[in-house]
């Protein structure tokens, strides 16, 4: 307490006299602030420099772990770009392929159509053919029957019995008879 009433005396003296410096080394305690100081610096920059040592080298170490995610993320981008172009490529090979394929198919579905058509016209024509035969062989006979009994009919009021022998005699001998 006594400390303190002589701080607020001087206090009140400097306030009426103005600026005054004490040059009184222990009242100051600048010796045991210099002190103080010195240890401090002493001891303190080692702990500090340690401190700071530290924490650079963690500093480093993670700045390198970094980096080396870093590239390893490069890496891996690089690859998967490369297996993305490996893939389109895939792709773009395979899309051609199956349009190559399918015009091979087309082309061979419209050939087989094409032979198809040829043979079924093929067929219908020989159909048509024998169909055509059958019915002027059928028109001939039906002709030719006609014919006969049309000079079957006819035959009998025309012959006599002395024309009859006439065209016997002419028919043998035709034939090869006496």
């Amino acid at each position: 307490m006594l400390g303190t009433l002589l701080y607020l005396a001087e206090a009140h003296s400097e306030a009426e006299g103005g600026f005054g410096l004490n040059l009184d080394i222990l009242e100051t305690n600048l010796i045991n602030l210099s002190i103080l100081l010195g240890i401090l610096y002493f001891y303190g920059s080692k702990i500090v420099s340690d401190i700071l040592s530290e924490r650079r080298s963690k500093i480093s170490q993670q700045i390198k772990e970094v980096e080396e995610r870093k590239k390893t993320a490069a890496a891996s981008l690089a690859e998967e770009q490369k297996k993305l172009a490996e893939a389109k490529q895939t792709a773009e090979k395979i899309r051609q392929d199956a349009t190559a394929n399918a015009e091979k198919v087309k082309a061979a579905i419209l050939a087989q159509g094409d032979k198809e058509v040829a043979r079924l016209k093929a067929s219908a024509a020989a159909d048509l053919s024998s169909e055509e035969a059958r019915a002027i062989a059928d028109l001939k006979k039906r002709v030719s029957a006609l014919a006969l009994e049309k000079v079957e009919s006819q035959l009998p009021g025309m012959l006599d019995d002395s024309a009859q022998t006439t065209l016997i005699d002419r028919s043998i001998a035709q034939l090869g008879g006496s």
